[in-house]
């Protein structure tokens, strides 16, 4: 855009020397990401004999969520494990592994997401 357009600056309070550059775009708002967790040696030694990769990635989800929520109880809904690429059906199977390890309590609830508590586990 210069003058040879029709636009005179002058008019419009703007001077041409301030529009060789564009202004730069803020880049976009980077997302917060979880950069790590603190796992208990307990749970570790007990998932050893997990027969799932995705039950190890679901307890990994599941002691973040509880530090996440100050220890309540979790709600673990499909959209919190998809995040995590753990699909509907693996995430009961790990549940119910998990569950059986002693690692955690379900309470299961007809047509909504199971509510997650974490068991206390005493060291070795």
């Amino acid at each position: 855009m210069s003058e040879e357009e029709g636009i005179d600056w002058g008019t419009m309070g703007i001077d041409p020397d301030d529009l060789g550059g564009r202004a730069e775009a803020k880049p976009g708002k980077k997302r917060w990401r979880r950069q790590f967790i603190k796992f208990p040696w307990a749970w570790m030694d007990r998932l050893v004999a997990t027969k799932r990769p995705t039950t190890y990635r679901l307890a990994l989800v599941l002691v973040y969520e509880h530090w996440r929520t100050g220890g309540r109880a979790i709600v673990l809904s499909n959209t919190i494990v998809r995040r995590e690429g753990i699909s509907t059906r693996s995430k009961w199977n790990a549940l119910a592994e998990l569950e059986q390890m002693g690692l955690i309590a379900v309470e299961k609830r007809r047509r909504r997401s199971p509510r997650v508590s974490l068991l206390e586990l005493a060291g070795p």
